[in-house]
């Protein structure tokens, strides 16, 4: 099978779990009635789960030097991962698991490309072209227009 076909079915799977994760963890944080715990929770799941994969790859260990090159800023993904989570807990309950995915769709393409952009937080440069830009414009109308009622 093609590389690339491998790689855009796991993305479209990844994808496709932001809402079941955010209506989960919305189900999780209304019962429990607490979305911090519910979000301690799902980050202590994904933890276990990652822990799984690492136990079954057995990946060697990076060289010390290579940590010691990370950026600084990069160690801050884990803090954008609680972040979602916490979001996604608490806002879905009250404002739709629809709506939560809308909104984090349409800001997920817009950084993706001022990332892309301008290459920011060591990505690699990708211009973007005007036929981008009116697919986002499009993309936002599109949300807008499933988000009325």
């Amino acid at each position: 099978m093609n590389n690339v076909l491998v790689l855009a079915a796991w993305s479209a799977l990844a994808g496709g779990l932001i809402p079941v994760m955010a209506a989960l963890q919305g189900t999780l944080g209304r019962t429990i009635q607490s979305p911090i715990h519910a979000s301690l929770i799902a980050v202590g799941m994904s933890f276990v789960a990652v822990g799984l994969v690492f136990a079954a790859v057995r990946p060697p260990m990076p060289a010390g030097n290579l940590f010691a090159a990370v950026p600084p800023i990069a160690w801050l993904g884990g803090a954008a991962m609680a972040f979602y989570a916490i979001s996604a807990t608490y806002v879905t309950p009250h404002f739709g698991v629809g709506n939560f995915v809308m909104c984090v769709v349409i800001a997920q393409l817009a950084v993706s490309t001022l990332i892309d952009q301008f290459g920011l937080f060591g990505a690699p440069v990708h211009p973007v072209e005007l036929r981008r830009l009116g697919g986002l414009a499009l993309l936002g109308v599109g949300a807008a227009l499933v988000a009325i009622k």
